[in-house]
């Protein structure tokens, strides 16, 4: 497996970003099971993740007008586009980050990713999602460790406010089952 092949995240990304192209530009590629929708917000489906819990490969599902808040990921990240449309805002802390609580965030880019588009963060990025089209929106995302158990952060971009999260698996139940 490439993630175990490689030392550094930017080679592991660098080897990735092609094959995960590949398999959000085919057609069939992915089954249906894999984007399992929620009517109350975006859905997270976890597709695999090895024993060792090295990476995870989930299932994203936004309907129209869901999206997520401003968070990051506390790893390595690729976000492909399967079908439909995600507009993308990508942030950085422009602070010193002495505050866990409170950070102050640069807005660096927002672009609508179609399919196809493969998005690459390092541990340090941060973005926000959203469907603003009228149409569901299904992406691939492989992250570097069990993204739906890890305690990550969202960030108010009004007040600068940091949460902690534990985003879950739609598809899984926590405590009481084990993949």
């Amino acid at each position: 497996m490439v993630v175990r092949g490689y030392s550094s995240e930017r080679d592991v990304l660098l080897r990735l970003r092609p094959l995960l192209e590949k398999v959000i530009g085919s057609k069939d590629s992915v089954p249906d099971e894999a984007f399992m929708p929620r009517k109350d917000r975006f859905a997270m489906n976890l597709l695999h993740m090895p024993d060792d819990e090295a990476y995870s490969i989930i299932g994203g599902v936004w309907h129209p007008g869901q999206s997520t808040p401003i968070h990051d990921h506390l790893t390595c990240a690729l976000i492909g586009v399967y079908e439909g449309e995600e507009r993308e805002t990508l942030f950085r802390r422009i602070d010193d980050g002495s505050n866990p609580k409170k950070a102050k965030l640069e807005r660096v880019g927002e672009r609508t990713n179609q399919k196809g588009h493969v998005t690459v963060l390092d541990h340090s990025g941060k973005h926000r999602v959203d469907n603003v089209s009228l149409q569901a929106a299904f992406s691939i995302h492989i992250y570097g460790r069990d993204i739906g158990n890890a305690e990550r952060h969202s960030y108010d971009p009004v007040t600068g406010e940091i949460s902690r999260f534990v985003s879950g698996y739609c598809n899984v139940l926590r405590d009481t089952e084990r993949f």
